[in-house]
């Protein structure tokens, strides 16, 4: 499940990601280890530890440490998911306690989507409605038009 972070804005150690505001404090074990996770990511992109380190400025030591991590700060896996282009913050939303933020954001947007597609219907059956009555117009206009030819004829 690899998708680009979309981070909205971050003040004073706080991060808004999605519409949820995630402060500074440890992100809670889950499922699969953090550290895990990230070590899988990274191999998987062809990261060293070495080189890895380099990137988001930790000694080999260090993410030898962020490896074995069952949590982690959020500035930090922040920064991770930007260096390796993985949301990891996604997978918060396995916990059962904050899968009600996201279940009730997603129905938030979802009843937006569903009002929208009710506007558009109603637009594209009024469109063709308009465009129904244009049509009988015009053939009405050009009837008309036709009627006055003929009785201009008929009166020269």
């Amino acid at each position: 499940m690899q998708t680009n972070i979309k981070i909205q804005k971050t003040t004073n150690n706080i991060l808004f990601y999605g519409g949820l505001a995630v402060t500074k404090w440890n992100i809670c074990s889950m499922t699969k280890r953090i550290g895990q996770l990230i070590k899988s990511v990274a191999e998987g992109q062809g990261l060293s530890q070495q080189g890895f380190g380099e990137k988001i400025n930790k000694t080999k030591q260090g993410i030898a440490s962020i490896y074995k991590r069952g949590t982690i700060d959020t500035n930090l896996l922040k920064e991770i998911s930007i260096v390796l282009n993985y949301d990891f913050f996604v997978h918060l939303y396995d916990d059962p306690d904050l899968r009600k933020f996201k279940e009730a954001e997603y129905s938030i947007w979802q009843n937006k989507i569903d009002i929208l597609a009710e506007k558009l219907d109603y637009s594209i059956k009024l469109t063709a409605s308009k465009e129904e009555t244009l049509a009988t117009q015009r053939k009405l206009i050009a009837q008309l038009e036709e009627k006055i030819r003929m009785y201009e004829d008929e009166t020269e």
